[in-house]
């Protein structure tokens, strides 16, 4: 044996080492075990300079053995770095150490708490690469036989630690479950520690099961769990789940300390709702939260528009002891100032002032905005002077919503003056506040000032933007500059600002001034010469085909368009369905809708149903149908939608249709109006009269209607739609066509109880059918009451003049005009929102169609209208305006022709309009 006896004490042992060594002939120093031994102070981490010979070395490990290295051990074991250092040398000399040695050397190092020894200790234990050694679960079972549950306690937090070296999270995760279930018990610490080394190597879905893990293992989880597993989710933009698990640690007892981080880890996430009921608990807590999370959650509602519940969060802070700052009122002030509540943005105004926080120059800037938006331009110049006068900084941004709202009153001076005062205070004006003087000088018509500026624009080396050419190019066509505007699409070009959108600019200009041909020049041109984003003046030109009532050129480019693969936008297509419409194109239209669907752009509701409409009175009820059929799979209809085609299959006379329609909207839960009952009660009207009337005695009929309107009537009062003038100028209409004039006057009756003033329709019908009836009298004094009324206005050309006008001409008798209905609305237009037209003569009312409009009078003293259509009382009054009027014989007698100015009915320029009779004995007085 190399070593006979074991030494008392680690003195004696060196020198009988040291001895031993002497004998030996090698010049080697002495190993780094020694020298450990013989410096206290010595490192655990330092290593011997020189390797000793192979042979030497298996020469000392064949003479050491478990029982001398673990003596050796406890006799160091109150010096645990030389103990440590001792274990390291024998290894490295060849000693194979077992399970005692490494039990005596964990044992030292855990009960003197030498963690870093410790863990490089288990690393080699547990590391693939590593040297190896026992089996790690039997050296913890000793050492939870020989030690304390601290000693243990360290222990396990160490070699945890190890397996976050040497392993990956999920390995780790899976040996402190297994220590659990052992029954060992790891420290708050320990698993922290494991959740944070998982939150920074995997991601948020991998925190969470290693929490669960943790949380089923009967692990203790503290208020670092919680914070960790929160903060991974935060990160992760899980913010819902995060508040669940805060909810649960908080449920089962665990009181968090980061409060303020998780309110602002809830606000980065968009949460603000659950950042305010974090921030409600805590406040009943009396829990402190930093100012940062009040103005972080009211910052965030303010966004969201929740304005009240931002208040709230305020007032909170002022509870919690928090002192009001800007940021908050700053935050409120902007998001009423976006929402034109000026008011309210005042009152946080007074309130911040109250707390003596001043006023910035942003928040100046939110009101002075708002007040410009709101169109009041006077309180903007007010407010204004108000914030420079108490000293506020004002920044660029004030100074020009200023200038601005002096150009829009007119004041150039004044905005001059601000401009030139900003400069003086050392603010720099950029190409907004020039453009700014620019579009007021434009807006005054002074060009040649707007041009001024433009050119010291230029020489102060301000580069102007397209807003500004596009300005200066729009009032150059709309004043018809066509030279200038020119010039300055030339300049724009030289300064590679040339784009699509200037020039569809200059073509509305064009168009709008009324100068088509040359927007047909100038874009004739552009289009030859080729530009990038040419859709954009594809766009201007349709517009401008529009504007100027040219919808069938505006269809023809766009058909070209099409064809070629584009499309002009979405609201261009908009405008040219409607165009189409009006003018009875419905083919045009419904090619447009097709075309549309085909680019996979989906025309919008109001076009859908313009449309249908087209289609429901040209009486194509088929293509009315497969359209509204095709909008129900693209857009869900509104009720005007429904309207429309239940009144198509009212006139249609396809009433059970209208009615099928009626419940289908019902069932998808829209709500009918006052307008829906009017249209189906005037469809069950023609309905009964038409199939149900003939045959039946006096008693019956009165029978019928009642029933047949009673039943609509009252599902209108189950649902709470009040019956409106339309409603019962319907039914009084139907019942005195029906002879049921007493029924007819309890509604109009009815109608003045109910605070309804009735207009023209209803006095209409009720003098109708009382001239029908022969009770001149009634009649006459219903027309006296309609003359008084002030809602019946007389129209500017006394009617009476217009009937004698009709009897110079013949073949009407004023005696018969009188008994009809006397000297008032005997010639009307009337016209709906869909720009319909009913011609009144002698009381009723006959569908003259668009745009021709034409009636005959014959010798026999009747009024024959041209129309397909027939009676109708549905539509609103108008008087046409005569401007000129002419005759002319022919075979079949005198040819009379009015004409009027088309644009008194709402009608586009471009054609005359004529009401044409005829009679043998017509002559023009």
């Amino acid at each position: 044996m190399l070593v006979s006896c074991q030494p008392k004490c680690s003195g004696e042992w060196l020198r009988r080492w040291r001895f031993l060594l002497a004998l030996e002939t090698f010049s080697c120093p002495l190993s780094a075990l020694a020298a450990a031994v013989q410096s206290d102070s010595s490192s655990a981490d330092e290593k011997p300079n020189v390797v000793p010979d192979n042979k030497i070395i298996r020469r000392r490990s064949r003479a050491l053995s478990s029982e001398s290295v673990v003596q050796t051990l406890h006799c160091l074991k109150r010096k645990p770095a030389d103990a440590f250092a001792y274990f390291k040398d024998t290894e490295s000399i060849g000693f194979h150490h077992d399970f005692s040695t490494y039990a005596e050397i964990m044992h030292i190092l855990s009960h003197s708490r030498q963690g870093k020894m410790l863990v490089s200790l288990f690393c080699d234990i547990v590391s693939p690469t590593g040297s190896g050694g026992p089996e790690i679960l039997a050296l913890m079972k000793h050492l939870r036989r020989t030690c304390a549950s601290h000693t243990l306690s360290f222990a396990i937090n160490c070699l945890i630690k190890a397996y976050t070296i040497c392993h990956d999270a999920q390995v780790t995760i899976d040996v402190l479950s297994h220590l659990c279930r052992l029954g060992y018990v790891p420290s708050a610490w320990a698993c922290n520690f494991v959740l944070k080394f998982v939150a920074e190597s995997s991601g948020s879905e991998m925190v969470v099961a290693a929490y669960e893990q943790l949380k089923c293992s009967q692990m203790t989880l503290d208020a670092d769990s919680l914070s960790i597993v929160t903060r991974s989710l935060l990160k992760a933009q899980k913010a819902d789940k995060a508040f669940q698990l805060w909810v649960e640690m908080i449920e089962l007892g665990v009181r968090p300390h980061e409060y303020s981080s998780f309110v602002i880890g809830l606000c980065d996430c968009g949460k603000y709702d659950l950042a305010y009921g974090v921030l409600q608990g805590v406040t009943k807590e009396r829990v402190p939260i930093e100012a940062v999370a009040y103005n972080m959650v009211i910052d965030g509602l303010c966004k969201e528009m929740k304005l009240e519940v931002a208040e709230k969060v305020l007032d909170l802070k002022a509870k919690q002891g928090c002192s009001p700052d800007i940021y908050g009122y700053s935050y409120l002030i902007r998001s009423y100032c976006k929402m034109n509540n000026v008011l309210k943005a005042l009152d946080h105004c007074e309130a911040m002032e109250f707390h003596g926080i001043k006023i910035n120059c942003h928040i100046a800037g939110y009101l002075l905005q708002c007040f410009s938006k709101l169109g009041k331009t006077s309180e903007v110049i007010v407010y204004f002077e108000k914030f420079k006068d108490s000293g506020i900084r004002l920044d660029k941004v004030v100074y020009n919503i200023a200038m601005d709202a002096y150009c829009k009153l007119g004041n150039m001076n004044e905005a001059v003056k601000l401009l030139n005062e900003m400069m003086t205070r050392g603010l720099a004006p950029d190409r907004i506040h020039y453009t700014c003087l620019i579009n007021g000088y434009c807006l005054k018509g002074n060009i040649r000032s707007a041009l001024q500026v433009f050119e010291q624009m230029l020489k102060t080396n301000i580069v102007p933007d397209i807003v500004t050419y596009n300005i200066l190019a729009s009032w150059f066509c709309r004043t018809g500059l066509v030279k200038e505007a020119n010039l300055l699409l030339g300049h724009m070009m030289d300064q590679g600002l040339e784009n699509s959108v200037t020039y569809g600019v200059a073509i509305d200009g064009f168009c709008r001034a009324g100068h088509l041909s040359d927007a047909v020049v100038l874009f004739n041109e552009v289009e030859e010469k080729g530009i990038n984003n040419i859709e954009a003046l594809h766009t201007a030109m349709v517009r401008g085909y529009l504007h100027s009532g040219s919808t069938g050129l505006a269809y023809k480019l766009f058909l070209r368009v099409a064809r070629q693969g584009s499309l002009v936008d979405s609201f261009s297509c908009s405008k040219l369905i409607n165009g189409l419409c009006r003018e009875g194109n419905v083919k045009g239209a419904s090619t447009v809708c097709s075309m549309m669907l085909e680019k996979g752009v989906v025309p919008d509701r109001i076009s859908h149903t313009e449309l249908i409409f087209a289609y429901c009175e040209a009486g194509d009820m088929h293509n009315a149908h497969l359209w509204f059929e095709r909008m129900v799979q693209l857009i869900p209809p509104d009720v005007i939608a429904y309207t429309v085609m239940m009144n198509g299959y009212s006139r249609a006379g396809q009433f059970k249709e209208a009615c099928y329609l009626f419940d289908r909207m019902t069932k998808l839960g829209i709500e009918p109006d006052a307008y829906v009952y009017a249209v189906l009660l005037n469809g069950s009207l023609k309905e009964t009269l038409k199939r149900e009337w003939p045959g039946l005695g006096n008693e019956s009929r009165g029978l019928l209607l009642r029933t047949k309107h009673n039943k609509l009537w009252g599902n209108m009062q189950d649902i709470g739609v009040e019956p409106d003038v339309y409603c019962y100028t319907v039914l009084i209409d139907g019942l005195c066509k029906a002879g049921f004039l007493r029924e007819a006057q309890g509604l109009f009756d009815e109608m003045l109880q109910k605070g309804l003033q009735p207009d023209a329709y209803v006095y209409s019908a009720l003098i109708h059918g009382y001239c029908e009836q022969g009770e001149i009298k009634k009649a006459e004094a219903l027309l006296q009451e309609m003359r008084c009324k002030e809602s019946t206005r007389r129209p500017e050309t006394n009617q009476y003049e217009e009937v004698r006008s009709w009897v110079d001409m013949g073949g009407i008798s004023e005696t018969d005009i009188q008994d009809g209905i006397g000297d008032e609305a005997v010639f009307d237009l009337f016209r709906d929102e869909h720009h319909l037209y009913r011609l009144v003569i002698r009381g009723k009312w006959y569908s003259l169609g668009r745009p021709s409009l034409k009636a005959s009078a014959d010798g026999n003293a009747s009024v024959v209208i041209e129309t397909s259509a027939g009676p109708s009382s549905s539509f609103a009054r108008a008087t046409i305006k005569i401007t000129e009027c002419s005759a002319e014989e022919g075979k079949e007698g005198t040819r009379v022709i009015w004409t009027f100015d088309p644009t008194w009915l709402g009608w586009r320029t471009g054609f005359t309009p004529t009401i044409e009779i005829r009679g043998q004995n017509c002559s023009l007085s």
